[in-house]
């Protein structure tokens, strides 16, 4: 091999590394899991965060709900069978938090 063909082959090298690292850093994270226990020490369940969304199981490991973070300083939460529960936060954190993303 002579110099030219070695100094391609580094350069296509390092390009495919950094296209990895990049693509890498792109995927999301796994989902946080925490244990949620009760007031006796005894297992029920488990929170997993996703960033904007966490969803609840119970200790079966069964779909319980979920909560999402809208953005606008309000949740809405959701239960087992995806209807719509009910929402924390107030129209004054809408009415003040309106402009941001």
């Amino acid at each position: 091999m002579n110099g030219r063909t070695i100094g391609n082959l580094i350069l296509m090298t390092l390009i495919c590394v950094v296209i990895f690292v990049v693509f890498m850093a792109m995927r999301p994270a796994p989902a946080g899991e925490t244990p949620i226990y009760g007031p006796d020490g005894k297992y029920q369940g488990s929170v997993f965060n996703y960033g904007k969304t966490q969803t609840y199981t119970d200790r079966n490991g069964r779909f319980t709900g979920s909560a999402i973070k809208n953005g606008n300083g309000t949740t809405s939460f959701f239960g087992r069978n995806g209807s719509f529960t009910g929402s924390a936060g107030s129209s004054i954190d809408r009415a003040f938090n309106f402009n941001r993303r």
